[in-house]
This record gives structure tokens, sequence and C-alpha cells, in this order.
């Protein structure tokens, strides 16, 4: 039994992993909330006169977000929760463009 060589095509193929969805999400919710928990932590430390004057505006979108000590955790949980949205749906547009490049390779031998 003789293998016949791989194209190249074939060998990127194999090689193209499929992303894990959940766990792009995972880490999508965990660096943006930690950014925004951060941002408005360095705010509060920082003080001053009108502490977080554009961050504030946040609160527009997240009910209850301020830049105050309360509110870092508060903007941590729904930049997590935007961020894992996010993640999720890049990692699965991600796998449905591999899976359709994969079907059309497969048609076209």
């Amino acid at each position: 039994m003789t293998s016949k060589p791989q194209t190249e095509e074939q060998l990127l193929g194999r090689a193209i992993a499929r992303l894990r969805a959940g766990m792009l999400a995972i880490v999508f919710g965990f660096v943006s909330g930690t950014g925004l928990m951060v941002a408005t932590l360095w705010l509060v430390v920082r003080g001053g006169p009108r502490v977080g004057q554009h961050l504030v505006l946040l609160n527009q979108y997240f009910p209850g977000y301020r830049v105050t000590w309360l509110g870092s955790i508060v903007g941590f949980l729904y930049a997590a929760a935007i961020g894992a949205i996010v993640g999720w749906l890049i990692g699965r547009l991600y796998n449905l463009v591999v899976d359709l490049r994969a079907s059309a390779n497969q048609s076209g031998k």
C-alpha cells in the first residue's frame, strides 16, 4: 500500500484548527471585564474634581455603572458579558468559515 503524497491544500487544511468558541468567550470576557475594571480603578485611585468624566458615560449602556470601587465590579460584570458574547460569535463565525472552506475543498476534488 503506497500512500499518495498530500497536496499543499490538504496539508494546510489539516493545519487549520477549529476554535473552541466557549474558551474564546471566556478569554474575551475576562480580558474585557478586567480592562474596564482596571481603567475604573485607575481613575478612582487617581481622584480629582471630575473623576472619569468620559468613562462615566458608560452608565448609559451599563445601568448601575459608576466610576467608583463598586462601579468597577459592576463594569467588570457588564464588560465580561459583552466580551464573552463577542468572543463566542467570533469563534462560531471562524468555525463556520473553516467548515465552508473544508467542504468546498472536498467537493472540488
